[in-house]
């Protein structure tokens, strides 16, 4: 239901630079990949 509303808020933190889109080919090379909360 909130599926439209967290991608809106996730592309909005992207385009203000307060959250780095993860790559999948960096995410599985990370064991830990980074997340901003």
């Amino acid at each position: 239901m909130k599926a439209w509303f967290e991608r809106w808020v996730w592309n909005l933190s992207v385009a203000l630079g307060l959250v780095e889109p993860p790559r999948p080919i960096e995410v599985r090379q990370e064991a830990q990949p980074r997340q901003r909360r």
